[in-house]
């Protein structure tokens, strides 16, 4: 199955920049070929721009938390629940608060590295990363790969804070969200619902075209193009899950 993620709030699309830099990083941690480094590289650049631009993020981030800490606490209630999982999920919620607190913008570890400096701003020029425009790096990363690792772990683990509360917050709001079934009628589907964060669409790898969604917190478009430009697409089933925050 395909799954697509489409943010219906600016703090929803920024959570899900950031899980897909935490994605990105996780599958070029290994560094085994230079493309590895490179994407690993460009991962926590772009970690470091996106935080920048987001001057609220510890506050939403804790927002979240409590919201979710609250519900699951008032579920303690109902001997149906599973107090097991309920614990579970708490714990977690309280590992990210603990990470969460560590927080800070100053970054030092990233924000002074040599490495990282040197090559941050060559991203944007064609065949920037070279050995007379990057010396640095390139020494670097010819280094043996369990030195690398050593100082890219280093790196990686400067973005526990943001990253484990926000891997956290996503991971309950899917896991609370409910799929339904949906037909998109010639490739096009339009609804009304409650406001939510986000959106979630599963639809069979057998479909040769692809989800463009628009819309704000209640109102949702969904539409299917063809890959193949031109091709039909006739009517597409889906999976749809609205995922709003928080547990209902």
């Amino acid at each position: 199955m395909f799954v697509y993620d489409f943010p219906l709030s600016p703090k929803a699309r920024t959570y899900l920049k950031f899980e897909a830099i935490f994605n990105r990083l996780q599958e070029s941690a290994d560094l085994n070929t230079n493309a590895e480094t490179l994407s690993l590289l460009r991962g926590l650049i772009d970690f470091i721009d996106l935080l920048d631009g987001s001057g609220t993020l510890k506050i939403e981030l804790g927002k979240d938390l409590d919201k979710l800490s609250n519900k699951l606490k008032n579920w303690q209630n109902n001997p149906e629940a599973d107090q097991g999982l309920i614990s579970e999920l708490l714990e977690q919620i309280n590992e990210s608060h603990k990470a969460l607190n560590n927080f800070t913008r100053q970054r030092t570890v990233l924000q002074n590295d040599p490495i990282i400096e040197s090559i941050k701003t060559r991203f944007l020029t064609p065949s920037g990363i070279n050995c007379f425009d990057t010396p640095l790096f390139i020494f670097w990363s010819n280094l043996d790969r369990e030195e690398k690792i050593e100082t890219a772990s280093v790196w990686l683990k400067e973005l526990d804070c943001i990253r484990i509360p926000i891997t956290c917050i996503l991971n309950l709001w899917r896991l609370f969200s409910d799929y339904q079934s949906r037909v998109a009628i010639n490739g096009f589907m339009q609804e009304t619902s409650e406001p939510c964060e986000l959106i979630e669409i599963k639809y069979p790898k057998h479909v040769r075209g692809y989800p463009v969604v628009s819309g704000f917190q209640s109102n949702i478009n969904v539409r299917f193009f063809p890959y193949v430009k031109g091709a039909p697409v006739g009517d597409i089933t889906f999976e749809l899950a609205y995922v709003r925050g928080g547990i209902n």
